[in-house]
């Protein structure tokens, strides 16, 4: 890989990072400010994990099948992190 493909690579995953904490941030405060309830916070995990199983059975199996498992690992542990639903 050239020096210019670890460039490009390095700003696609800085881009990711931004837009997760972002999006992190902005749940978290939502739920602070209690815009949202603890069922809507199951919700709002729950629909991520669906998006990201969706794209990956779009997908064609191979090298991406670990960085999808790995994304649904981390939106399981922030689910178990949020109360039990009613």
């Amino acid at each position: 890989m050239s020096d210019d493909d670890n460039t490009k690579t390095d700003m696609i995953a800085a881009s990711g990072l931004v837009s997760a904490a972002v999006l992190a941030a902005l749940v978290g405060k939502l739920r602070s400010l209690d815009v949202l309830s603890d069922r809507d916070m199951r919700d709002v995990y729950e629909d991520a994990l669906l998006l990201i199983e969706e794209q990956q059975a779009a997908e064609l199996p191979g090298p991406v099948d670990a960085i999808y498992e790995t994304a649904r690992q981390i939106i399981e542990e922030q689910l178990r992190n949020v109360r039990p639903q009613d």
